[in-house]
């Protein structure tokens, strides 16, 4: 059981209106119609250090990282949409493989609060088609989720080369949609980080409660 202090579990907004990514804009539209960026610091700020055990893949953090842009990936075995959303993040690792290294994000997933035979046996169980082609972090004691602000699962930030805020989503993103790679490239190539911008959503669904 997870104490009070663990983050809930939040499902999606319903799906984004088509358009918005496919022009790259940045005007706002209705709450209901998209998944939200609800920031827990302001777009451009210097994202706080990472650094963790991982499942397979030894010690990670985020300085091993600088200069390539970041995808930080917040996640637990016992929420319902995370299960959905971390296959939708292999699928696109393996799309984001055809880009140049020094340009094609790296992508860390988060478990907060879990040991790690929990995790392995989640990822044996509920996520098909072999190792992930990325780490897993394990966060036990929850000493990143404080640090990162995290109150909902799953959440996601998008970080630049220089590590400083893109973008942050709480709920699923839905990484499969075609207009994912356009909107990653928007977003790492705007000369000013925006709040006013965003990534689709999963299909709403009830997610699963805090535990």
């Amino acid at each position: 059981m997870l104490d009070s202090s663990a983050p809930a579990c939040r499902g999606s907004a319903s799906p984004l209106l088509p358009a918005l990514l496919l022009a790259l804009a940045s005007f706002s539209i209705d709450a209901s119609a998209q998944l939200r960026a609800e920031p827990a610091f302001a777009p451009g700020a210097a994202a706080p250090p990472l650094a963790l055990a991982s499942l397979d893949h030894g010690p990670q953090s985020l300085a091993a990282l600088h200069g390539r842009p970041v995808i930080v990936h917040f996640f637990a075995t016992w929420c319902e949409p995370c299960r959905e959303e971390m296959a939708g993040l292999r699928r696109l690792a393996g799309r984001l493989a055809e880009m140049p290294p020094k340009n094609r994000p790296a992508i860390l997933a988060i478990d907060v609060g879990e040991p790690a035979t929990r995790i392995r046996r989640f990822l044996a169980q509920e996520v098909a088609g072999g190792p992930l082609p990325f780490p897993i972090l394990i966060d036990e004691d929850r000493a990143a989720m404080k640090a990162w602000k995290v109150a909902f699962l799953p959440t996601s930030h998008v970080l630049g080369a220089d590590h400083t805020l893109r973008f942050s989503a709480t709920g699923p993103v839905d990484w499969d949609d075609a207009r994912v790679p356009a909107a990653l490239d928007g977003l790492l190539a705007a000369a000013t980080p925006t709040a006013a911008f965003t990534l689709p959503a999963l299909p709403d669904n009830s997610g699963s409660p805090q535990q």
